[in-house]
């Protein structure tokens, strides 16, 4: 038996022996229903109300887990296990009593039930603590350059259960009509449009978050999150966010799963009581970030502004949490690690990871990996250029000491680049002259690609909407090096911008009654479907090309706005032609001679076509051609 006391001082409590097991379906906060005497008035009453996580597995590589235990006066209890198999390293207070954490070994535990006591004075509280059976099924697979991630944000795809778009626990109800309202898609929307996303080509789906946002306003996007450790009930249930990765897993597809470390939303319980007094960065008065996470790498800049940057809050409603907190960095941590082991999810994206606590992030980063050596974790990394992105990469030498353990960042360099090419009408020279600063990166291949996001305005819209530009940037994201991520919507030219609630516009087909569906070939336009087919074409084939998948990167400085690179390995060549000029061009392919052996011959995957290339070679104007010579 182990027996530990909480607290400094041992007073008196009346409590109503009872055992507590986890309720709910099967999220991991075990909600613990209090029984009452009637005319029972303890002096210092004491109650057991959430146990986080309610459960864990057995055989984890990590050999401790730490439960945070909420309740009135927890932390003046006597804590007791009787079973053999788990031992108390430590029971932990922070400066509220209604907390307390409870520090486990389970190094040699067995799945099975281990009853944990709080004891105060004769009267006894009971919480069944579980160990569960590892998941043997598909997961933690991670992605490679040969994944590409469909970017969905579930509120506005496909609403397939009408029944949850309200719930009467959760403030924001559903409003169509409102913009920076609830829509009323779902987890089950998604689900049952895998077999769309499938034929598209696409391998990945990427949701913003499903947790619950328990919040009046701006519910919707899922970044003020208000429990860790349920889905949004709006959004659907953990089982069905589960049945969703299975469903993919089905499919050959992956899923990949958005956090947000960085700050919560004010709805959320801790901010009714907070477990530390530190546990959040307070202010005298509200003092807004200033989004500058290029000062955390600037060897010239000021504290204030390293301090602003990361403790400010990122907006009003979403307190920003302190990860110097070691507790609260544990919860984190073990937070994503119960999703990855629950649901099998494959990835994670890590929303604002330059806000967080960077030496946190990294040891959360080696925490994950140590459990799941495959598992991908990209970082929202959103800075000006290279020189700043590659500071949080993994492999860099960074002058300051830091040490990056996250392989994959979110290449908005590369985003730029495009802008600058096909809004502003730059030269395609601009896209080359970013990909020639790769040597800042330890692995290029790794940097997530995108032409447009939940957060900037959609790509066809910015293109001025010139589908020949949208086609030529289109085949650029899949075949350069990099996991190119796609937003929904764009595969059939939706194209708004400006205010967020625009252009995350509903997916048209998603709700019953749509005047038309667009996750079909008869509700799409013509000019949709040709470029929806165009897209499809390079994505279906992308899938089996060893060179998209595995090869290096080799191009050429573009000349007379023509840019040609080669995806390649020992066995297998992809030669690249993107010519940006609106008049056709010939040119001598002598200096492509690195790759082109004599006269190459191979297939263009966009028209089907055999195609020859002999010492000239002429390619039409606004024209993409990605030539197979493997074929």
């Amino acid at each position: 038996m182990k027996i530990v006391k909480a607290g400094v001082v041992a007073i008196l409590i009346s409590l109503l022996g009872m055992s507590c097991t986890p309720n709910g379906e099967e999220g991991s906060k075990a909600l613990v229903k209090q029984a009452s005497v009637p005319n029972m008035k303890p002096a210092n009453e004491v109650k057991l109300e959430t146990v986080e996580p309610a459960y864990w597995w057995a055989g984890m590589k990590n050999e401790t887990v730490l439960l945070m235990i909420h309740g009135k006066n927890i932390a003046t209890s006597e804590v007791q296990i009787k079973e053999d198999g788990i031992g108390i390293e430590s029971v932990d207070t922070q400066d509220n009593p209604n907390y307390l954490f409870l520090n486990l070994n389970i190094a040699n535990a067995k799945a099975g039930k281990y009853p944990i006591t709080f004891k105060a004075g004769a009267k006894e509280l009971t919480y069944e603590f579980e160990l569960k059976p590892r998941n043997k099924g598909t997961k933690a697979q991670g992605l490679t350059s040969k994944d590409v991630m469909y970017l969905i944000m579930p509120d506005r795809f496909a609403n397939g259960n009408p029944d949850n778009d309200s719930q009467a626990d959760l403030t924001q109800k559903a409003n169509r009509k409102d913009r920076d309202g609830r829509h009323g898609g779902d987890i089950a929307g998604v689900t049952s449009k895998l077999d769309y996303l499938n034929d598209l080509g696409v391998t990945t789906v990427w949701l913003t978050p499903f947790l619950e946002n328990n919040q009046p306003d701006w519910s919707y996007h899922g970044y003020a999150i208000t429990d860790f450790y349920k889905a949004d009930g709006r959004h659907g249930t953990n089982a069905e966010y589960k049945n969703m990765v299975d469903e993919a897993h089905k499919r050959d597809m992956k899923v990949v799963m958005d956090l947000v470390f960085n700050h919560i939303g004010n709805g959320h319980d801790w901010m009714k009581d907070l477990p530390a007094k530190d546990w959040i960065h307070e202010w005298k008065e509200f003092t807004k970030t200033n989004y500058k996470g290029e000062a955390l790498s600037d060897p010239n800049a000021s504290d204030f502004d390293k301090k602003i940057m990361t403790d400010g809050w990122f907006d009003g409603h979403m307190p920003d949490l302190n990860q110097g907190n070691p507790y609260l960095a544990k919860y984190l941590m073990q937070a994503s690690v119960w999703w990855i082991e629950y649901a099998g999810i494959d990835g994670i994206r890590m929303d604002t990871y330059p806000y967080n606590k960077k030496e946190m992030m990294s040891e959360w980063v080696s925490y994950v990996l140590s459990e799941y050596p495959d598992f991908y974790i990209v970082g929202e990394t959103w800075l000006p250029g290279a020189t700043w992105e590659s500071y949080w990469k993994a492999g860099g030498n960074n002058r300051d000491g830091f040490v990056s353990t996250l392989k994959s960042v979110s290449d908005f360099p590369v985003w730029d680049a495009l802008n600058r090419t096909w809004r502003n009408n730059w030269s395609i020279t601009e896209v080359y002259k970013t990909l020639t600063e790769d040597f800042l990166y330890d692995d290029a291949n790794q940097n997530k690609i995108f032409l447009d996001n939940h957060d900037v305005d959609r790509a066809f819209g910015v293109f001025n909407k010139n589908i020949p530009n949208m086609k030529l940037a289109t085949s650029f994201l899949l075949t350069t090096r990099g996991i190119p991520q796609i937003f929904y919507g764009t595969e059939i030219l939706m194209g708004k911008g400006g205010h967020h609630g625009d252009l995350r516009e509903d997916f048209p087909g998603g709700w019953a009654g749509d005047k038309r569906d667009a996750f079909t070939e008869a509700g799409r336009t013509k000019k949709e479907n040709d470029y929806f087919n165009y897209m499809r074409s390079i994505l279906q084939w992308r899938r089996t090309s060893k060179a998209i998948a595995e090869g290096k990167l080799k191009h050429w400085v573009p000349f007379n706005e023509v840019y040609a690179y080669a995806r390649y390995t020992d066995s297998e060549t992809v030669f690249v032609i993107l010519n940006n000029n609106k008049d056709e061009q010939t040119f001598n392919t002598e200096r492509f001679s690195e790759v082109l052996k004599g006269d190459a011959k191979g297939k263009d995957i966009l028209t089907g076509k055999s195609v020859t290339i002999g010492s000239e070679f002429t390619i039409p104007g606004k024209t993409a051609m990605i030539i197979d010579l493997s074929k």
